[in-house]
C-alpha cells in the first residue's frame, strides 16, 4: 500500500490546521468516499477539490484521519526511511549522553501512530493505529535496513489499540532482541526489560527530570520514591549519597529496580506495595522524608477522566505531606496532556490546605526533548512535574 485509494474533503476551512501541520482530522470535520476499507490511505482535500495532504482513514475513530504529508509523494519504505533517519538525525543533535531515547514520536513526529524507542543497537516498537498497522511492510522494512539496529520488537500490548479495532501484541519485528537491554543515562545504567516490561520497557521521558533530581538530591537526604518502576530516582538518590526507598505495585518493575539497583552498585530496599495505601498507611518506619517522588501512571488520557486523575492526584499529595520534612520537596507528576501546570498546581494546593501545610513551587519539568512538543499540536505535552517544597 503506498498510493491513496481515495478521498476525504474537508468542510470550509478546517483545512487551515492541517498545512499548519495539525496531524489529524476530528470526526465531523470532512466527509469520505463510501467503501473505502478502514485504514486505507486517503487524499485529502479542501470543499472545493484543492489537495491538502495525504493519511489514513478510519472512519470509526474520532480521529478518523491522520495525516501523514502534505506532499504528493508514495508511502513506501522509502518514504519511512527518510523519515527515520531525519529523526535520528534530530534526537543525535540534542546531545544526550545516553544511548537510548525516544526515536519516533507519533503524530508529534508527523508518523501517527508509531513509536519507536532506541535501547543501545535495538528498537522497541509500538503501533497504535490501524492505518499505522496496514502500512508494517513499508516501516518495518525501512526499520530493518537502518544501519546500526541489529532488531526490533513491537510491544503493541496497550488497550488503546482496542479503539481501532486491533488486539493487542508482543512480538519480533525483526533480528534477535535480547530479554534484557543495558543502556546507560550518564553515570546510571539501567537494565530494560524489552519483553516483560511496561510499555516498551523504561520512561525515557523523565531522563531530564532524573538528571535534575540527582543535582540536587544531597547525601544523607531520606528519599521515597512511589511508583517506582525501574527505579530511576531511587538509584539517582543513593549514588548521590542518599537514602532512598522505592514503591511499585508491579512485581516486574520491583524485580528489574533491583537489578538496576545491583547494577549500579548501590542498596536500595524496593517495596511491592500499592503506593496510595503505602501513603495513607503511615509509610512505615521509613518517614520522614526530604523527598518524596509521586510519579503515578496515566491514571486519565480523556477530559472525560480528568476529574478521576485530580482525585488521585489530591490523594497522593494529601497522604504524602503529614511524611515530609519542613523544607522538603514533593514531585507531584502528572501524565496526561488534558491537565495543565495550573490545574495541578491547583490540586496540589487544596490537598496542602487540607493538612494545613504552605507549598512553594521551586520548578516545573517537562518531557524530555525526545518527546517533542510542538506547538501547532498541543495535545503531545503530556508529562508535566511540579516541584514543590514545603514551608511549614
Amino acid at each position: 500500500m503506498s498510493a491513496p485509494v481515495g478521498s476525504v474533503k474537508l468542510k470550509p476551512g478546517k483545512e487551515k490546521k492541517l498545512r499548519n501541520h495539525y496531524p489529524v482530522i476530528h470526526k465531523g470535520e470532512g466527509f469520505w468516499d463510501a467503501g473505502i476499507e478502514p485504514g486505507s490511505l486517503v487524499e485529502v482535500l479542501t470543499d472545493s477539490g484543492e489537495f491538502v495532504g495525504i493519511g489514513t482513514l478510519n472512519q470509526k475513530n474520532r480521529f478518523p484521519v491522520r495525516m501523514l504529508t502534505l506532499n504528493h509523494e508514495a508511502i513506501d519504505q522509502d518514504f519511512f526511511a527518510k523519515r527515520f533517519q531525519a529523526l535520528w538525525d534530530q534526537r543525535m543533535a540534542l546531545g544526550f549522553d545516553s544511548n537510548a531515547f525516544r526515536w519516533v514520536y507519533s503524530e508529534a513526529d508527523c508518523l501517527p501512530g508509531l513509536i519507536v524507542d532506541r535501547f543501545a543497537d535495538h528498537a522497541i516498537v509500538q503501533v497504535r493505529t490501524l492505518g499505522m498497522e496496514r502500512l508494517r511492510n513499508a516501516w518495518a522494512g525501512a526499520l530493518q535496513s537502518f544501519e546500526g539496529i541489529e532488531s526490533a520488537y513491537e510491544r503493541s500490548d496497550m488497550s488503546g489499540r482496542r479503539d481501532e479495532g486491533l488486539t493487542e501484541i508482543a512480538q519480533p519485528v525483526f533480528g534477535e532482541t535480547p530479554e534484557v537491554i543495558e543502556i546507560f543515562e550518564g553515570r546510571q545504567k539501567f537494565a530494560v526489560s524489552a519483553k516483560q516490561g511496561l510499555k516498551t520497557g523504561h520512561f525515557l521521558d523523565q531522563r531530564n527530570s532524573r538528571q535534575l533530581f540527582a543535582e540536587r538530591v544531597k547525601p544523607g537526604d531520606n528519599v521515597l520514591d512511589c511508583f517506582c518502576y525501574t527505579g530511576g530516582f531511587s538509584i539517582a538518590a543513593a549514588l548521590s549519597g542518599a537514602t532512598s526507598l522505592g514503591v511499585d505495585i508491579h512485581p516486574v518493575a520491583i524485580e528489574i529496580a533491583q537489578r538496576n539497583a545491583e547494577l549500579n552498585n548501590v542498596e536500595v530496599p524496593f517495596i511491592e506495595a500499592n503506593a496510595f495505601e503505602f501513603l495513607e498507611d503511615g509509610a512505615g518506619s521509613f518517614a520522614p522524608f526530604d523527598w518524596i517522588i509521586l510519579d503515578p501512571p496515566a491514571i486519565g488520557k480523556t477530559r472525560d477522566t480528568r476529574d478521576s486523575l485530580k482525585w488521585a492526584i489530591w490523594k497522593l499529595v494529601h497522604h504524602a505531606l503529614p511524611h515530609l520534612k519542613v523544607g522538603g520537596t514533593v514531585v507531584v507528576c502528572a501524565c496526561a496532556n488534558q491537565m495543565s501546570v495550573a490545574d495541578i498546581a491547583d490540586v496540589c494546593r487544596i490537598a496542602a490546605a487540607d493538612q494545613g501545610v504552605r507549598l512553594t513551587l521551586d520548578d516545573v519539568t517537562l518531557q524530555d526533548k525526545d518527546h517533542p512538543a510542538p506547538l501547532n499540536f498541543p495535545e503531545a505535552l503530556y508529562l508535566k512535574c511540579l516541584w514543590l517544597r514545603r514551608l511549614d
